[in-house]
This record gives C-alpha cells, structure tokens and sequence, in this order.
C-alpha cells in the first residue's frame, strides 16, 4: 500500500514537472510602436478620422530555428462628434518591420485594417491579431506603424504644432 503511494506520488511529481517545463515562458523580441507613425488621419467623404496604434502586447513561442511573436495590437478610431449619423468604412494601413541590432530591415509586412463605424458611433476599438517568425537566435525588434503618405504627415505635423503652442501658451 505505502509502496503504491509513492509510486503514485513519484509518477504525479514527474508529470507536474513535465507540465512546468512544457509551460516556461519564451523570451519575446523587444516590440516598439513607433511614435512618429502611432497616428493616422484619414479624409474619408470630406471628414477626418484619427486612428490611434494605442497598444502592442507580444507572446512568444520556439520552434527550432524559429522564434513565432504572437501579438496583439489595439487601435482607436475617433470621428468627429458632428459626423457621427451615417454608417462610414475606413481602411488604414500598417506595417510591421523586423530589424536586426545593426538597423537591417529583416522583414517588413503591410496590413490593411477594415474599421466600421455604425450609425451613431463616434469611437471604434479594435484588436488585431498578428503572428511574425523570427530568428530565435538574432537580437531583433519589431516595430510597428501606420503607412503613412505626404498629407497625413503634414497634417500630423501641424496637429503637433499646434499642441505644443498650446501647451506652451497655458504655460505663461
């Protein structure tokens, strides 16, 4: 009976073993959404719409060679309060780049993200998630940012601008 006991004992120790061992946590690559390209606004039918790249949460498993990055990326879109009643559709774009610790692009992915406001709605989060390989052997990041094209980086700047003249307004 005793000896019954510990057999048991000694095969659920193993078993919990294995479990902690199958369960360790892989190391991720450091992720980054880059500030400059965080924002997007986009003129659809005459109205701005701003989306925000608001958060980038990575989980990380090994396969040989391979490091997959599982992430989860949150992104807000906000359209003007007076804009509001119609039903309106909007696709930014992005990008996920992999660079090496020398500034090499390893990889580089475009993404397109379908947003829909409904009727009435003003604020739409949405989740995406997105999987890359790395190798699990090169110190790498990932960054991850709206394609960007010459008007939204003008006007971006001038909301800049335009917020740091206010801050240094209220200042005084």
């Amino acid at each position: 009976m005793q000896r019954t006991f510990g057999i048991i004992l000694s095969f659920s120790i193993f078993l919990t073993g294995c479990g902690i061992v199958s369960s360790e946590r892989v190391p991720c690559p450091k992720t980054a959404i880059l500030a400059e390209f965080s924002k997007s606004v986009e003129r659809h039918q005459g109205i701005l719409i701003r989306t925000d790249l608001d958060s980038l949460k990575p989980e990380c498993t090994q396969e040989d060679k391979l490091k997959n990055v599982n992430f989860r990326l949150r992104m807000t879109s906000f359209r003007p309060l007076g804009s509001f009643r119609t039903p309106m559709t909007i696709k930014p774009s992005y990008f996920i780049a992999v660079m090496d610790k020398e500034g090499n692009i390893l990889s580089r992915s475009d993404h397109e993200l379908e947003i829909v406001f409904e009727e009435n709605q003003t604020t739409k989060v949405s989740f995406i998630s997105v999987e890359e390989q790395v190798p699990a052997q090169k110190d790498v990041t990932i960054y991850v940012g709206f394609n960007l094209g010459k008007a939204q980086i003008q006007q971006l700047q001038k909301e800049r601008e335009k917020s740091l003249h206010d801050s240094r307004s209220q200042s005084h």
